[in-house]
C-alpha cells in the first residue's frame, strides 16, 4: 500500500514539476523598434535616453556589472509598488532581482534563478534572448506580482534607462501596453 501511495504521489508531482518550466523569449523585432522610434506611449515616465542625455549602448557600461532589485512597475493604468519589507519578513527578500555582465543576464524570479543572453542596440535599445530558469516550487510568493509575470515582462524588454540612479526597462504588460519595471540598486 505505502508503494502505490508513493506511485501516486510521484505521478502528480512529476508532471506539475515539468509544467514549471520557464522560458522568457524575447518579443518580436518589430514591437521593439517600433517603441524605440516613436518614444513609447503614453508618456509614463517623461521620455527617452538615460539621465545624461547622452543615450547609447555605450553608457550600458552603468547598468551592466551591478545587481538591481525591482522596487515598481509602472504603466499608464496602474503602479505596482513591490514592497520588500513585507518580501524580507516572508524571508524572500532575494526575489525579482537582475543583473547584465558580459553579454549575460541572470538574477532572480521567485525563487527561481534565470540566466540568459542580451543585446544592446542604437539609442537605449535591449533585447533579451531565451531564458532558461531553475525549476524550484515557491512556497510563498510575492502578492504584487508572480514569477511567470516577472519573465513575461523580461522577454519583452525593448529599452533601458538611467533616471535618478535607477535602473528602468521599458517593456508591455499582457495587453500591449507600455509597462516599465523600476529596479533599484541592491
Amino acid at each position: 500500500m505505502k508503494n502505490l501511495a508513493m506511485f501516486v504521489l510521484l505521478v502528480g508531482i512529476i508532471p506539475m514539476l515539468i509544467s514549471c518550466t520557464t522560458n522568457v523569449t524575447s518579443s518580436a523585432t518589430e514591437e521593439s523598434s517600433a517603441t524605440a522610434t516613436s518614444g513609447g506611449a503614453g508618456g509614463t515616465t517623461g521620455g527617452t535616453g538615460d539621465a545624461s542625455g547622452t543615450g547609447g549602448a555605450g553608457m550600458f557600461n552603468e547598468v551592466s556589472g551591478k545587481d538591481w532589485i525591482l522596487t515598481e512597475i509602472r504603466s499608464a493604468q496602474n503602479t505596482i509598488q513591490i514592497d520588500r519589507g513585507k518580501l524580507q519578513a516572508n524571508n524572500i527578500g532575494g526575489f525579482f532581482t537582475i543583473n547584465f555582465q558580459e553579454g549575460n543576464v541572470s538574477g532572480v524570479g521567485a525563487p527561481n534563478r534565470f540566466r540568459g543572453p542580451y543585446t544592446t542596440g542604437s539609442g537605449n535599445a535591449l533585447s533579451l534572448g531565451n531564458v532558461a530558469s531553475t525549476l524550484m516550487a515557491a512556497f510563498i510568493e510575492a502578492e504584487e506580482l508572480k514569477e511567470h509575470e516577472y519573465y513575461s515582462y523580461l522577454g519583452k524588454v525593448t529599452r533601458w534607462n538611467l533616471r535618478d540612479g535607477k535602473l528602468e526597462l521599458y517593456s508591455s504588460n499582457p495587453d500591449g501596453a507600455e509597462t516599465v519595471l523600476v529596479f533599484s540598486p541592491a
